[in-house]
């Protein structure tokens, strides 16, 4: 049996793995939201159960991680490990990271979530990066590879308890950001640049940037008043005066400028 020992050995700094088998799927999930809340201090985290739609089936989630910023979020499938990967879990997910969301998520976003109005509903299901992950009570070596093959990660979290009855948790594998929103500019053609407010996540400097046709040129960002200017260092940026345009930065680094139909406060 596994056993946590926190501190000095005494009684009471001994923790005991509880049977992960004696979860029902409700309990476990609260569970799930204490240790995530706790360790990832950065994050909303709550009870999200809004619906995706994916080759006409609607699957409905369980929770949802916020990044504070608001430049990135995480669905979050809770499953207990006897639960049918191939059948119940992978189909879950697959709707989750594929498909499309429908008008409930936006209710559940702005009721679950102190903070998310509809405005920053719609921001995050537009145009904010999702990531999805599975949080499993027991760790599985077949569901972690079948989960990578559709981008969909894995987590698990372990209870465990002291004589007393009070709890402790373990959490084992990590939530990676592979993409995440940096802000949203407006573009003029008279300086060639793109103005964006002072709190977006733009480093200062000179940037490699991607354009909207796939090229790569340097920028350089600078900051002014409340404001930071994204000013190409050659050539047009071939965008239409008053254009507006969301930069996203990948896990390697990578930064890219998506243009908008319309703005996004």
């Amino acid at each position: 049996m596994r056993t946590l020992l926190t501190g000095e050995c005494k009684p009471e700094n001994i923790f005991q793995l509880v049977d992960p088998t004696e979860f029902l799927e409700v309990d476990f999930e609260a569970e799930v939201v204490k240790a995530l809340t706790c360790l990832f201090p950065n994050y909303f985290c709550g009870v999200f159960a809004g619906e995706f739609v994916l080759d006409g089936e609607r699957k409905s989630a369980d929770l949802a991680m916020i990044h504070k910023s608001l430049s990135h979020w995480f669905v979050l499938e809770v499953e207990l490990a006897s639960h049918s990967l191939e059948h119940h879990v992978i189909p879950q997910v697959r709707c989750f990271r594929y498909g499309e969301p429908d008008s409930t998520c936006i209710t559940s976003l702005c009721r679950g979530f102190v903070g998310i109005d509809r405005s920053n509903a719609e921001l995050l299901l537009t145009h904010v990066p999702r990531g999805v992950a599975v949080i499993s009570n027991v760790y599985d070596p077949v569901w972690h590879p079948a989960l990578r093959t559709i981008d969909v990660q894995f987590l698990t979290v372990s209870v465990f308890r002291d004589y007393q009855g009070r709890t402790a948790h373990e959490v084992q594998g990590r939530l990676i950001v592979l993409r995440e929103n940096l802000g949203f500019g407006q573009f003029s053609v008279v300086d060639n640049s793109l103005r964006f407010p002072k709190s977006c996540g733009l480093a200062l400097g000179t940037l490699q940037i991607e354009d909207q046709f796939g090229s790569a040129g340097l920028w350089t960002a600078r900051a002014a008043g409340d404001n930071v200017w994204l000013t190409k260092d050659a050539g047009p940026a071939l965008l239409p005066n008053g254009a507006f345009v969301q930069v996203i930065r990948s896990i390697d680094g990578r930064i890219c400028l998506r243009p908008q139909i319309k703005r996004k406060e």
